[in-house]
């Protein structure tokens, strides 16, 4: 099923009823400012058993969470130095994911070696339902292994729509994937070269 929302103003009737069906364990198709996303809340991890399954992804692997802003951001990571930070508060929101150490706050299930990836998309929607929330949301590319990205919310629900709750239709994504930045080590490192420029 396709829930069609304003792309600019989301109407606060479909937010609820988004936000309602993600705490009862819901997994959504969505958009963000580089590709649709599968997701749930973080904390659900029936839910992101769910999308393993649909992805076909063997194991736990690696998942992202988008947050509302730096403030929701730094709840899920620890110790952020000034550097950083000041890095972070450039980049976002935009089509950036960071990996830093993960805070407590991060679920045991999200937990890579210690490590979290953490997103802040320059996307109304992934902005808003997050806010609602006050929780971030798991983001993983809509695509099956060696597939390329689906780019509308009608290809998605052709191809999975049997197997998730709702296709979030709210503004198309750009349709490159995010530059990921890894800030574990003693520099920064490019882990995958995406939309977002870098350096900056």
């Amino acid at each position: 099923m396709i829930l069609t929302l304003h792309p600019e103003t989301p109407q606060q009737r479909h937010l609820d009823r988004i936000a309602d069906l993600l705490q009862k364990d819901g997994v959504i198709a969505y958009p963000t400012d580089t590709l649709f996303g599968l997701g749930c809340l973080a904390s659900k991890k029936k839910a992101i058993e769910r999308i393993l399954s649909i992805k076909g992804r063997e194991g736990k692997g690696p998942m992202s969470m988008i947050c509302a802003n730096i403030e929701m951001l730094c709840r899920y990571a620890r110790h952020i130095e000034t550097s950083t930070y000041r890095i972070l508060r450039h980049i976002f929101p935009g089509p950036y994911t960071v990996i830093l150490p993960a805070s407590k706050e991060v679920p045991r299930h999200m937990q890579d070696k210690q490590t979290v990836g953490l997103r802040i998309p320059n996307h109304v929607f992934c902005t808003q339902i997050t806010k609602l929330l006050d929780e971030p949301i798991i983001t993983t590319s809509c695509l099956k292994p060696g597939e390329t990205p689906m780019m509308t919310a009608w290809e998605i629900d052709d191809e999975f729509g049997h197997a998730l709750d709702l296709v979030v239709d709210c503004g198309g994504p750009e349709g490159l994937g995010s530059t990921v930045l890894d800030f574990t080590g003693e520099a920064i490192s490019v882990v995958r070269e995406g939309l977002g420029q870098w350096p900056i």
